[in-house]
């Protein structure tokens, strides 16, 4: 009998913006293609409950429960887990969290039975197929009450041979209309040293590139699918010019009409490059900057200057793709002063920025070694490493300090926003300020719908002969938080435009009318995958 398995989708705040799990999708693609069942439960773009997670495995039965998770909701992760072990399923966690504190995880966590380490693709494949513990490399797990570590795995060299991520298992209108890009990766690796990330850790320090046909095989996918932007989610996108440059030919080559945005490093962009990036599509890069004084970057081993910055903003900026630099408050060295510095360099560039406080994650060399770096860690309760407010301090700035700069800047956000809505109200908005205020608002009435389970819940009621569209509306505009915050022609507009995106639709059941969320058809595989 084949092996039946569930992955979900472990929640997160909304505020890190919902984005398609790549890797749950990559894992259920290669399982697909090699016959066994599977699922995907997206809690994230659910409201989340013990009971909805006990139900869904009493209806599948699953063999095996798989979650991934990062740091800020391995406690979530963990729950689910039990929740599965109590109904007899096997248990598997990964992702960066689980990875680098494998032995912590086990010892805590009783229900869960299996780590995978590092990258899952193969390793998940080999548990499915029941192969002998011992004879899977990459996993953490406990026989006879020991905790049993084997060998890593060896990196998964040739990308090509894998899937497309099975995206189809996933509720792609949810993420539509919240007006989220849909994430893919081009390449895996990070040469890079920071002492803040685990990422050259979890995909290791050697690059591995896709073949630019197949990749942008994969983005006409997501096209079809309903998507007109995309995210490239690889560490750094800018790393490879030759890389690059391929990538965006195959773009125009195919005359394919979308937005795209990716991320980047200062010292790998040149002229030429964003340019060949701005025809392509691109139209917004994000830059790791981290801070504005040159010996907190050195500390950190960010490899980069400020005046490398200056110079691919005023790049970017002039071939014009929009920026985000992004700003760590709190690494070793930061004192009061610093922030400052940085403050005042992230006005200068002219750019969006934003901060984020630094968490010191399992696996990282600014937890490894904090002490010596001046840094007290002043919390494990992984729940609040979400980056928004600090868990440790410097004996320059401490953690009341830093909770003050980021709620400071939140607050100017907040202010810039209703600026922005006045200036609408007006008739006085720019084209950029117009746009903004209508995704914001877009992503404000997604958010009711998708955590509260609004089209769920009031999109069943009689077939009365009226518009269902119409009928469905009015339900919503009944719910408090929707009628405290939109006009109800705003909420038959936006219906109206999801309706008509194919986000939504509906069924008749006896004298009912139900509404749900579309699922989208899983498309036809583009690519040969190596039997493993």
């Amino acid at each position: 009998m084949s092996t039946r398995t569930l992955l979900i989708n472990t929640p997160y705040p909304f505020t890190e913006c919902p984005t398609i799990p790549l890797g749950l999708t990559y894992l259920a693609a290669v399982l697909e293609d090699r016959g066994f069942e599977v699922e995907i439960l997206d809690m994230v773009v659910y409201k989340f409950s013990r009971e909805k997670i006990r139900e869904k495995i009493l209806e599948y039965k699953p063999d095996i429960v798989g979650a991934g998770s990062v740091t800020m909701n391995y406690p979530h992760a963990s729950r689910i887990l039990e929740i599965a072990k109590n109904e007899g399923a096997t248990t598997i966690i990964g992702g960066p969290h689980a990875t680098f504190a494998d032995r912590e995880v086990l010892t805590e966590a009783p229900w869960i039975d299996i780590i995978v380490r590092r990258e899952g693709e193969y390793t998940f494949l080999d548990i499915v197929k029941g192969r002998a513990l011992k004879d899977v490399k990459g996993i953490t797990y406990r026989e006879d009450g020991e905790i049993v570590r084997n060998p890593d795995r060896e990196l998964l060299m040739n990308l090509d041979e894998l899937p497309f991520p099975a995206r189809h298992l996933i509720p792609l209108s949810k993420y539509i209309a919240y007006k989220t890009g849909c994430s893919m990766v081009t390449g895996r690796g990070c040469p890079n040293r920071c002492i803040f990330c685990v990422g050259p850790k979890m995909t290791s320090k050697r690059m591995r590139f896709r073949d630019p046909k197949l990749c942008i095989d994969e983005m006409e996918e997501i096209l079809d699918y309903g998507f007109d932007e995309i995210i490239v989610e690889d560490d750094t996108f800018t790393v490879n010019k030759k890389h690059v440059f391929a990538i965006c030919d195959e773009i125009i080559d195919r005359g394919l009409k979308f937005t795209w945005s990716a991320n980047a490093r200062v010292n790998t962009v040149t002229k030429e490059m964003l340019e060949k990036m701005f025809e392509a599509g691109c139209i917004f890069i994000q830059f790791g900057v981290e801070s504005g004084n040159p010996e907190i970057l050195k500390t950190s081993k960010k490899g980069i200057t400020l005046e490398q910055v200056r110079q691919a903003t005023e790049i970017a900026k002039k071939v014009g793709i929009g920026v985000l630099s992004s700003f760590i408050i709190g690494l070793p060295g930061e004192t009061e002063e610093t922030i400052k510095e940085t403050m005042d360099f992230a006005k200068s560039l002219g750019t969006y920025y934003g901060y984020h406080v630094l968490a010191p994650f399992p696996g990282t060399e600014v937890r490894e070694r904090a002490d010596k770096l001046g840094i007290k860690i002043l919390t494990d309760n992984w729940l609040r490493y979400d980056a928004n407010r600090a868990v440790t301090e410097t004996e320059g700035a401490s953690a009341e300090y830093m909770n003050k700069v980021v709620r400071d800047f939140y607050k100017g956000v907040t202010e810039y926003v209703k600026n922005q809505v006045k200036a609408e109200q007006a008739g006085k908005a720019s084209e950029e300020d117009l746009r903004d205020v209508a995704i914001r608002r877009r992503r404000s009435l997604a958010w009711h719908l998708l955590k509260n389970d609004l089209i769920e819940n009031y999109g069943k009621f009689k077939d009365d002969n009226e518009k269902p569209v119409k009928h469905l509306a009015e339900n919503l505009y009944n719910y408090r938080g929707i009628k405290n915050n939109f006009t109800k022609e705003y909420i038959d507009n936006e219906i109206e435009e999801m309706v008509k995106q194919n986000l939504l639709t509906y069924i008749k059941e006896d004298e009912n009318i139900i509404w749900k969320w579309k699922m989208p058809e899983k498309p036809k595989r583009l690519t040969a995958v190596k039997k493993v």
